[in-house]
């Protein structure tokens, strides 16, 4: 889960002011409307400028599903919707403290509201994904299962808003990790609280007692009441399909050990060496590596200062030699440190240093909470990161950023961690052209001819000592680097562009730039600046096809 982990009181503050306005809502006067649910979804209207109220679905008295909404008082901005195929031919009460005539305005259907124009609206991102309705952030769980990616993440359907105490698990299915099938949430609440952030792991050996490759789920549950994080699992043994709660949750509980509550985000995975679990969790002021046999009962066994959140924990070969290998250990955002790594122990060789940049218009780091695929076929390691973007007007925010390949490489007698797109994005390309040794005047001429939009460029140029390298796109300004910061010599760039976002790899990766692009009306496209001392070798650009074509 997103927070500032330098300044971990204000937030547990605004939580608390979370649960105030929950406790305030959940004793207000509830007005009921008695339904039989004959279709798949429940339309629901949403006012940007409307209270939050909560709405529960009671069936026979009691219960099963509650969620906060801006229920429409007046003029509906967007709406949202609620699978509730699991109530299907069953008399249900939706209770609400809203007037009735607010409530009779939710309504079924077998298509969500809006579905003609879905993937179509005019900030939705075409080669990224992102969520159907609502909230979107920490990535989790990503794992290769049977010849299909999975991809879970933080969501809250119900609003444009993170909302800690209402979190589910979104759940999303690819054959390429370009194309992705949203489906329903993996995990909601349920008694401990709201599932935040973890990651998956499939148990060849039934160590769990789950069954023989079972997926097992490490989350953390957060109780909106005690602010308490724990850590838990949930189980499938039908491949993604359906999710089950261990019932004996929760399988580690470290807050009064650390003194804190700031206990979240299980990384974990089979460390094969010594034929054990691992799990890496964030607590307190770092990442703390904890020991399992049977996957439920967990010693610790160190602790690592300075990492904060969303940890993910990896070994890759150096330069590509598989008989050198080192492992990377990262936190929430782009920051990390590799070294050595004996099962109990990681042992930093380097200094915390981070592997993208770049800002979305708030301010925050764009690229945060990311996290790398299980069981992978081909011994990649591939990231996805929640892309903290916003994209005005739309029913949803957030995204996540383009999937990336991580490697780590000597620059200079020095090891460092470098992300490049994966290979796939090739097959996304269209209308390819390519330009050789040209002026920076000459490319801006034939770029001025390439119209804004999707676009996959690539470059190899060379720079005079005391320039620039600066590119923009649409007037905006995607790169500004001084030819010091650069080589002397030949320099690559690869750049993606989509609607709200830009992603930019310098030289192989080594440094990967990230931005939240603003609406414009300026259709100048790509154009470089600085143009003196540029020397453009070769320029290729492609358009993107959407990946929602299909």
């Amino acid at each position: 889960m997103k927070c500032n982990p330098n300044n971990i009181w204000p937030v547990t503050k605004k939580l608390l002011l979370v649960v105030l306005l929950s406790i305030s809502v959940l004793t207000a006067s509830a007005t009921d409307l008695k339904i039989i649910i004959q279709k798949q979804y429940l339309n629901i209207p949403v006012g940007r400028q409307a209270r939050m109220k909560l709405i529960k679905i009671n069936v026979g008295g009691k219960s099963l599903r509650e969620f906060p909404v801006q229920l429409a008082e007046g003029t509906t901005d967007y709406w949202i919707y609620i699978d509730v195929t699991e109530f299907k031919g069953k008399a249900v009460t939706l209770s609400c403290p809203a007037k009735i005539k607010d409530i009779k305005r939710i309504y079924q259907d077998d298509k969500i509201n809006g579905s003609d124009s879905l993937y179509k609206e005019s900030y939705r991102p075409q080669f990224h994904f992102t969520v159907k309705r609502g909230w979107s952030n920490d990535i989790n769980g990503l794992i290769y299962i049977n010849g299909t990616y999975h991809m879970y993440w933080q969501a809250f359907p119900f609003g444009l808003s993170w909302n800690t105490g209402y979190m589910y698990w979104g759940h999303a299915t690819s054959k390429d990790m370009l194309h992705w099938t949203e489906h329903a949430p993996a995990l909601m609440l349920d008694s401990l609280g709201s599932p935040w952030s973890g990651s998956s792991v499939i148990d060849k050996n039934n160590d769990g007692g789950f069954g023989k490759n079972a997926l097992v789920i490490y989350y953390t549950a957060y109780d909106l009441t005690s602010f308490k994080q724990v850590q838990c699992i949930a189980y499938s043994i039908d491949g993604g399909k359906t999710y089950h709660r261990y019932k004996g949750n929760p399988v580690l509980d470290s807050n009064w050990d650390v003194d804190s509550k700031d206990t979240r985000d299980p990384k974990v995975f089979y460390y094969e060496p010594t034929q054990t679990w691992v799990m890496v969790l964030f607590e307190r002021d770092g990442l703390s590596i904890y020991n399992s046999k049977d996957m439920k009962s967990w010693k610790k066994q160190s602790h690592v200062q300075g990492l904060y959140e969303c940890p993910d924990f990896f070994e890759l070969p150096v330069d590509g030699n598989i008989s050198n290998k080192k492992w990377v250990l990262h936190g929430g955002s782009a920051d990390y440190m590799i070294g050595t790594f004996d099962g109990k122990t990681f042992t930093p060789e380097t200094p915390k240093m981070r592997y993208a940049e770049g800002r979305s218009w708030g301010g925050d780091d764009m690229l945060y909470a990311t996290n790398s695929f299980s069981n992978m076929p081909d011994g990649r390691r591939v990231q996805i990161a929640w892309g903290r973007a916003q994209h005005q007007g739309m029913p949803f925010t957030q995204m996540m950023l383009f999937p990336t390949e991580f490697s780590i490489t000597t620059d200079d007698g020095k090891l460092k961690l470098v992300a490049n797109p994966i290979k796939e994005i090739e097959k996304l390309d269209a209308n390819t052209i390519t330009w050789k040794n040209i002026s920076a005047e000459t490319a801006d001429k034939k770029l001025a001819d390439i119209k804004s939009g999707l676009l996959h460029v690539k470059a190899d140029l060379k720079i005079e000592k005391g320039r620039r390298l600066m590119i923009s796109y649409n007037g905006e300004e995607l790169l500004n680097l001084p030819a010091a910061e650069l080589n002397p010599n030949d320099n690559t760039l690869e750049i993606l562009i989509d609607k709200t976002s830009s992603e930019i790899f310098v030289n192989h990766g080594r440094r990967y730039i990230v931005k939240n692009l603003k609406p414009s009306t300026n259709n100048t496209g790509l154009s470089f600046g600085d143009k003196d001392g540029l020397n453009i070798k070769l320029l290729t650009v492609s358009e993107v096809r959407s990946v929602w074509n299909n």
